[in-house]
């Protein structure tokens, strides 16, 4: 899950879940936006992100370099945990598999990742072009209208836990209600594709 707010990409999270039913790990680094270096009264307020944090971050590029090793290394000890032949991660038909974002909503992969991707001259991540769009999947099984991660919440008698739009609150909630989706039987898989053509379109 990224936050992006006025063009640039200001925090970077991601919660491990392991078989969906346990947080087990996280990733979360601030990063230095590139557009607009200096923070706004309202994406200050909006975020809870000061510009002191800002200024000693790092750019997008070298957080995301990070982020690419640390789901590497979830992902082969996973495996190779799983393996009990001891066979080599690298040549398991399920290495490529064993991995699925779940965002709230389209907009993460397919707006706001894909013009960072741009915007740094960057190609679009692999693993990211297939991802779980949890509105879509907890509309569709609860039978509910469109809702946010607070209305979400709602309808599982719950509220939202720390700050409103700051990557890691929502990265947190948003893994609480997948975990609540998988015991009451939901499959959560990906649902939606990025149209990597199109992410270079001007």
């Amino acid at each position: 899950y990224q936050r992006r707010v006025r063009g640039d990409f200001l925090d970077s999270s991601i919660i491990s879940l392991k078989a969906f039913l346990r947080q087990v790990d996280i990733f979360h680094e601030y990063v230095k936006p590139k557009m607009c270096p200096v923070l706004t009264p309202f994406c200050k307020k909006l975020t809870g992100i000061n510009q002191t944090v800002i200024n000693q971050s790092r750019s997008f590029t070298d957080v995301w370099k990070d982020l690419e090793k640390w789901i590497e290394e979830k992902r082969v000890s996973k495996l190779t945990e799983d393996n009990e032949d001891g066979d080599s991660v690298e040549n398991d038909p399920d290495h490529i598999k064993s991995l699925c974002f779940i965002t709230d909503g389209p907009w993460d992969f397919k707006k706001f990742l894909a013009k960072e991707c741009r915007y740094n001259n960057m190609d679009y991540p692999g693993m990211c072009v297939q991802f779980c769009n949890l509105r879509r999947k907890f509309c569709n099984f609860y039978g509910v209208k469109r809702v946010n991660i607070e209305g979400m919440l709602k309808n599982l008698g719950t509220q939202f836990e720390g700050t409103p739009h700051s990557g890691i609150s929502d990265s947190r909630n948003i893994a609480n209600i997948v975990c609540t989706m998988i015991r009451d039987g939901a499959v959560l898989d990906n649902n939606e594709v990025v149209d990597v053509n199109s992410v270079y379109c001007a």
